[in-house]
């Protein structure tokens, strides 16, 4: 299955369920990620829904004026044997004490193993370049696309 065939109701699930009719969030999907294997397309998902509720929750708060637009931007790029994932927001970026390496979010925690341990890939956390008070925010993930052809088959490879 197409990863936007996923990914569409995904975000209209987090829009419907958690932006506010008082403070809209736009997101936008750009780009094509093609057809991942279930196993990485069921684990992407946890990890872009968590990513999703951190910027709905954390980049565009009450404090902050939204006379301009919220927008997500979700970038999808699919080389063949890799997927670049990258959530791009437009909020108030992250704190200035903020360390994405030592962070306890039990959010942050949860993404940063699935991505790690489930799909071997990699993940970057980074300010955005826009001007203050949105700077934004940048959470790119790099995953190798050919992670079930390296997994055992289900029922193999376990110890019983």
């Amino acid at each position: 299955m197409a990863f936007v065939q996923v990914l569409r109701p995904l975000l209209r699930m987090v829009e419907e369920g958690l932006v506010s009719p008082d403070r809209p969030v736009h997101f936008v999907i750009e780009g094509d990620a093609g057809v991942v294997a279930s196993t990485t397309a069921t684990s992407l998902a946890v990890v872009l829904t968590e990513l999703l509720q951190n910027v709905v929750e954390h980049a565009y708060p009450s404090s902050l004026d939204l006379q301009e637009r919220a927008t997500v931007v979700v970038r999808l790029d699919n080389t063949g044997s890799r997927l670049r994932v990258s959530v791009v927001d437009d909020g108030v970026g992250f704190p200035s004490d903020f360390d994405a390496a030592s962070t306890e979010s039990l959010g942050l925690s949860i993404v940063r193993t699935l991505v790690q341990s489930e799909l071997n890939g990699h993940i970057e956390l980074s300010t955005g370049s826009g001007a203050p008070p949105r700077v934004g925010t940048v959470v790119v993930l790099d995953i190798p696309l050919d992670l079930d052809a390296t997994r055992p088959p289900a029922g193999e490879g376990r110890v019983r």
